[in-house]
């Protein structure tokens, strides 16, 4: 069973990926993506991007020392299920078909 959680750096960033090894000193995430919040303009709901992180590697695990991790959680539904559409390397919907994922309850700009 894969284990998929986010993972707050000390750089601010948000990793997304599968967490294939975890102990005391290192985490390896594998298919790792950063979150990128995007707002389209006031008012307008905060929509969620999946770019690869460390996009310049052929590697597909990446290991992170824990010393640089803030918070590791478990993502909401929505989230992983975007990150395992877009790490399966299987088609699931037409573009037509396919939503942003958005934050609606977010106070307004």
């Amino acid at each position: 069973m894969k284990i998929v959680k986010i993972i707050r750096l000390s750089t601010g960033e948000d990793v997304i990926g599968e967490i294939t090894h975890d102990d005391d000193r290192v985490v390896t995430v594998k298919k790792p993506f950063v979150l990128i919040p995007r707002q389209m303009g006031p008012g307008k709901p905060i929509q969620l991007m999946l770019s690869p992180w460390q996009p310049y590697t052929d590697e597909e695990e990446i290991l992170v020392n824990h010393d640089k991790i803030v918070t590791m959680v478990t993502p909401k539904n929505d989230i992983q299920k975007n990150y395992e559409e877009n790490t399966s390397g299987i088609i699931q919907a037409t573009a037509a078909d396919q939503q942003l994922i958005t934050e609606t309850k977010l106070p307004k700009v």
